[in-house]
């Protein structure tokens, strides 16, 4: 409802996205739950795996002294990736499929 609208849920085919508990748990939210699921292996189509390849690439060839060094390395750079939604846009625009209306 804060969306306002329909939320699209794009799946890949990691086992604990397929038990048979959620896939019972989906049926009945299609009012409001539109899933796709991606084919097995295809992170090209994931516009996850070009945002996880970003925060990669900013994290990259460093040496983090703790984990917690770690941690607000990465939570920096998911903020830098939040404050820029051209990049958002890019990485859905970055599998090559149309967005559903």
């Amino acid at each position: 409802a804060r969306l306002g609208g329909p939320v699209t849920l794009l799946w890949d085919n990691y086992s604990s996205h397929t038990t048979t508990q959620i896939r019972e748990w989906t049926q009945g939210q299609e009012h409001w739950l539109r899933i796709v699921q991606l084919p097995p292996y295809a992170p090209e189509l994931n516009p996850v795996e070009l945002l996880w390849k970003t925060v990669k690439d900013l994290l990259a060839n460093r040496a983090f002294r703790s984990i917690h060094e770690l941690a607000e390395a990465a939570d920096a750079a998911l903020r830098k990736i939040k404050q820029a939604p051209h990049l958002l846009h890019g990485f859905l625009a970055g599998t090559g499929l149309a967005l559903l209306e």
